[in-house]
């Protein structure tokens, strides 16, 4: 059997299979099936030098996870129109579980990661192509890495104080849960207060929950936080308590700045 793989980045990879008919048969036994081959190849002669492009995701592409995403692809005649086939077969090089076939598909099962995607068509006339794609990004369109600002105010007895700090916020790839950290510096009657604060937060689709903390170096006072969240990156919460006579009210406001999480 001869076998000869054409393989190219983002084009059609061809590998086509020789007849092998009439090995090991005597001579009649060798032209009847020389001559049954030659009939079959004529049958499937269209699809000589037949190419195949995907369309749809393009590579770089993101796709928000759990929601619905076309997979399409076309195979070329070598003349250039498109030839009606639908035996595709699609598959990732991150989430071995997810295949699909189809010339034209919608689908919502791939798993959250950065995919290089392959399509995969078995031509009648025995060749093989596959045309892959790399750097589709599968995952929550909540998530990705934010900046933004923490603003304290805080009051004292007859003392009216606030402050205000940077914050970075990171929503995991399936957008579910929300961590930061930030800090600023309180000043209160000559006296510097370095107060730092810790995020803990649950998403649920667009609503925020969970704690903002004050680190005392020595303990975490936890402060029951609420906030909303949505899918064009933008981010707030708000929360308030009073500790040992100290009113204490902060307002978190962060935008997305990337949705790599390959760092992290």
């Amino acid at each position: 059997m001869l076998l000869a793989p054409l393989f190219a980045c983002q084009n059609g990879v061809k590998v086509s299979a020789g007849d092998t008919a009439g090995l090991g048969m005597d001579s009649a036994d060798d032209s009847a099936d020389d001559t049954a081959g030659d009939t079959a190849d004529s049958d499937w002669r269209e699809y000589d030098g037949a190419t195949m492009v995907i369309l749809s995701p393009a590579s770089g592409d993101f796709l928000p996870w759990s929601e619905d995403s076309t997979f399409a692809a076309e195979i070329h005649a070598a003349d250039g129109t498109v030839m009606d086939f639908d035996a595709i077969t699609w598959s990732s090089d991150v989430d071995a579980a997810w295949t699909v076939s189809g010339q034209n598909i919608v689908d919502n099962m791939l798993d959250v990661g950065t995919h290089a995607l392959t399509a995969t068509a078995n031509l009648p006339n025995g060749d093989r192509l596959a045309y892959t794609i790399g750097g589709v990004l599968v995952q929550s369109p909540y998530a990705g890495i934010y900046t933004g600002t923490l603003v304290i105010d805080a009051s004292y007895d007859s003392y009216a104080l606030g402050c205000s700090g940077a914050t970075t916020l990171t929503v995991d790839a399936y957008g579910e849960t929300v961590t930061g950290d930030a800090g600023c510096l309180l000043s209160l009657g000559g006296y510097d207060i370095d107060t730092a604060y810790i995020f803990d937060y649950t998403n649920d689709a667009g609503v925020l929950s969970g704690n903002s903390s004050i680190d005392l170096g020595f303990y975490q006072y936890d402060i029951d936080t609420e906030g909303s969240m949505d899918t064009d990156g933008n981010l707030e919460a708000e929360f308030t308590t009073d500790i040992a006579g100290f009113g204490i009210a902060g307002t978190l406001t962060a935008t997305r700045v990337t949705r790599d999480l390959s760092g992290m």
